[in-house]
């Protein structure tokens, strides 16, 4: 995906690609200025507060930006937007689906009735790989990438926390079905999606105007704010009981990502 792309995303008739632009600038020029200031060792404790004011207002902004280019909350997590939350609601319910049938059926059977085949001589590696692939959609836009990206890492950090073990794997899937970890998980993936979309469309832009650390460091701190935000979503949210094999999980899953939204965008209704 070349500069050109990244830097001149857009959807029709939407004027707050700008808006996000100069948001994610903003936060970059705060990271800037503490480095500088760190170097210098010329930041009291008031002047760092200011500045972590005004970082904290502008990340705010560009979560509000990133929803408004995507035609507002309901049509992002309705699909109905064309620029962000229709691959990731795809992703999500094959996760979703994936898991619940693991619980249901097992894994080896569940693998067969979604092309797999037979576990018989297969590596967990194999698994890993095809679930990869199963949960992604194409590469073709940015929404896409975003969601591939999202359930890739998910599925990665299941694959550490089981071992490379597939007993293990299934042990942990049924686990999380029956209690609110596959809440907790559904949770991260909507937070890693987000910060994807405003990942890819802006980080090279950063790097190339203010350079590596400083790049690297703006999207940590947007990375650590939507989940940190994600986190505590989920710790107050009563999800035990869910019957994820139905329609009642199919909403829950959409009204997780409708919390989120509405959380990074500190909305009130």
């Amino acid at each position: 995906m070349g500069t050109t792309q990244r830097m001149t995303p857009g959807v029709t008739g939407q004027p707050n690609w700008g808006d996000l632009s100069r948001s994610i600038t903003h936060i970059a020029k705060t990271v800037e200025q503490e480095i500088d200031d760190d170097n210098n060792e010329n930041q009291d404790d008031k002047s760092y507060n200011k500045l972590m004011a005004r970082r904290n207002g502008h990340v705010k902004a560009a979560f509000k930006s990133l929803v408004k280019t995507g035609g507002g909350r309901k049509a992002i997590t309705s699909g109905k937007s064309s620029s962000i939350g229709r691959a990731g609601l795809k992703s999500a319910n094959k996760i979703t689906g994936f898991f619940t049938g693991v619980s249901s059926n097992g894994l080896d059977k569940t693998l067969e009735n979604i092309g797999f085949g037979s576990l018989k001589s297969k590596s967990f590696q194999d698994v890993i790989d095809f679930l990869l692939v199963y949960c992604s959609e194409s590469n073709e836009g940015m929404d896409e990438i975003a969601a591939n990206k999202a359930s890739c890492e998910v599925m990665n950090e299941l694959a550490l926390q089981a071992d490379n073990n597939l007993d293990r794997f299934e042990k942990l899937v049924k686990e999380l079905v029956d209690g609110k970890g596959l809440a907790d998980l559904l949770c991260r993936f909507w937070g890693l999606y987000i910060f994807e979309h405003l990942s890819q469309r802006f980080e090279e832009k950063i790097v190339q105007q203010k350079g590596g650390e400083v790049g690297k460091e703006t999207f940590k701190i947007i990375k650590d704010d939507i989940l940190g935000q994600v986190k505590v979503l989920n710790d107050q949210r009563p999800v035990d009981g869910i019957d994820w094999k139905g329609n009642e999980g199919k909403n829950e899953m959409e009204r997780i990502f409708g919390s989120i939204i509405k959380i990074i965008c500190d909305e009130d209704n």
